[in-house]
């Protein structure tokens, strides 16, 4: 079996998802991103939104640590899967079928906001991104996770623009204060070669406002 368990979502296109979903039982690993436990593991739960999150391996973790979580997705197919998983392990995950940017728009605000594999064109990403920066609560975190250009070829989309590099999210989170960010290395299952995510851990201060 291939690791798949990259959901790389190239824009806005719902048939193009559900058609990818439909063909297989599972189409991702079940397996939650390893950043999000590593980095999420000590928070004390609040409310999280995940922002493509596909067949929810981020948001089933998230809600069985007792987060409120919030899920969004274009593919009713993905997400349909994501509330029976979370039916038979009796979690409560609230699905939201629809554009992440349009989510956004509506203003809720989240103490954890999960972008996992999101590869989008810069234009639109650029928007994607600063409005996610803008969902994050005051002392809220925000988790990126992506491919960086450095997997070009192996992993993720074909196109280098869709690619993350440092200087593409250095300034991207408007408002929050970037913790950490990194390139990391990982094995991409039974080919073993390594792919290169970036990886970015930021939180909004409490207290931006000083009195």
């Amino acid at each position: 079996m291939a690791d798949n368990h990259h959901h790389e979502h190239h824009g806005h296109d719902q048939g193009h998802w559900n058609d990818r979903y439909a063909s297989t039982a599972r189409l991702f690993n079940a397996e939650p991103d390893e950043s999000l436990v590593e980095l999420a593991g000590d928070l004390p739960p609040g409310r999280a939104v995940d922002l493509g999150a596909g067949e929810g391996r981020n948001s089933l973790w998230l809600a069985k640590r007792k987060w409120q979580v919030t899920a969004v997705d274009l593919s009713d197919i993905a997400l349909g899967r994501l509330a029976s998983a979370a039916a038979e392990e009796n979690l409560s995950i609230k699905t939201v079928v629809g554009d992440m940017l349009e989510y956004l728009d509506k203003g809720e605000k989240f103490d954890l906001v999960v972008l996992a594999y999101i590869q989008w064109m810069p234009e639109e990403r650029a928007k994607l991104l600063a409005a996610a920066a803008g969902a994050v609560a005051p002392g809220g975190y925000l988790l990126l996770v992506g491919h960086h250009l450095e997997s070009l070829g192996k992993g993720g989309p074909p196109q280098p623009e869709r690619l993350y590099t440092e200087d593409s999210l250095k300034d991207a989170f408007p408002g929050l204060d970037l913790i950490h960010m990194e390139r990391r290395e990982r094995a991409a299952g039974d080919i073993g070669l390594p792919l290169v995510d970036a990886v970015v851990w930021a939180v909004r201060p409490k207290n931006q406002q000083k009195p």
